[in-house]
């Protein structure tokens, strides 16, 4: 079962491959899947299997050095070209699974479905406050029905537009760290909450005005999405994961999280055509959102009742990979 958690918060951060010097430095972005993601000073993301983490060498650079690196480094990733502006065709492994199967799996794994207490106790939490069980709780417990209602609470219409015109973004901002906070499990904190944390204060503004247009404008929705992505890339933390979270825990009925990496394995299985940029766009995410209304069709035929998009989310990442087999000692 693939998920984007980190088993090893020791993690370098910074590391050089002495069997590939022409990459330059690394800055490691994600760890998931038993991989390790870094951008290097080559212009390119390299995955690192758990078999050869050792293989990297850490390096230890002052503070401004490593932030001019980051800086570098993203600037690289980020930078457009010719090629980029082209739909590049992503080559994705043939699928491990079938939809049958995965509806078996999420079947086996939570019984009673969506509504079961094992899902509300697992995935989806409680209204009102996060799911009781026996009073044990657990790191991988993402409480997504939490986390959409800290959002509804703290960046209410009304309250946001009253931080901004008072030019208080400071509790802007603080509003959208708990929501982050509390989106346990769906941001990593490698691959987003820290490179967000990190966005300079002279672009608050911006950001802060994209937010509010993004959840409350009256204009196509397409055009504020595209809005908030170019503020995020301006900072260089434009991610999936932060371009879709808000909208995706505000109104979950209408709009999804998404992680490309399971949305992809996805649509292999349903036969999707799911073309998009690793940089987020409103063209790209109107794919994802079509991609997540088929599968909840296709789960409302089989006679399971997703309540929203953060239900067919939860589906999607808990049977997209097949279960590993227990290691037997």
């Amino acid at each position: 079962m693939a998920t984007s958690r980190s088993t090893e918060p020791s993690a370098p951060i910074i590391v050089k491959h002495p069997g590939c010097p022409q990459w330059g430095l690394g800055y490691l972005v994600e760890e998931r899947d038993e991989k390790r993601f870094y951008d290097f000073e080559d212009g390119h993301n390299h995955s690192i299997a758990k078999a050869f983490w050792s293989k990297l060498e850490p390096v230890q650079l002052g503070d401004d050095e490593a932030n001019a690196l980051e800086a570098r480094i993203r600037g690289l990733r980020d930078r457009p070209s010719s090629a980029a502006k082209k739909q590049r065709a992503r080559v994705v492994a043939p699928p491990l699974t079938n939809f049958d199967e995965q509806v078996t799996s999420f079947e086996t794994q939570f019984e009673g479905g969506f509504g079961g207490p094992h899902f509300v106790a697992e995935e989806r939490g409680s209204v009102g406050g996060e799911p009781s069980n026996g009073g044990v709780k657990k790191k991988s417990k993402a409480y997504k029905q939490s986390a959409i209602e800290t959002a509804r609470a703290l960046l209410g219409k009304g309250e946001l537009e009253a931080l901004l015109a008072a030019g208080n973004l400071t509790d802007f901002m603080e509003r959208i760290t708990k929501v982050h906070k509390a989106a346990t499990g769906l941001l990593h904190p490698l691959g987003d909450l820290i490179p967000f944390n990190k966005m300079p204060a002279e672009n608050h503004r911006a950001y802060a005005e994209a937010v509010v247009d993004l959840l409350y404008g009256a204009g196509d929705y397409a055009a504020r999405f595209d809005r908030l992505a170019a503020v995020l890339a301006a900072s260089k933390v434009a991610t999936w994961p932060l371009a879709t979270i808000l909208s995706a825990l505000v109104y979950p009925e209408e709009h999804v999280f998404v992680k490309p990496s399971f949305f992809e394995k996805q649509a292999v299985v349903l036969g999707f055509n799911l073309a998009y940029d690793r940089v987020p766009s409103s063209e790209g995410y109107a794919r994802m959102q079509s991609l997540a209304r088929d599968l909840e069709r296709r789960l409302r035929e089989r006679a399971l009742a997703p309540r929203d998009l953060m239900d067919v989310y939860a589906f999607l990442w808990r049977t997209i990979s097949p279960p590993k087999p227990s290691a037997k000692s």
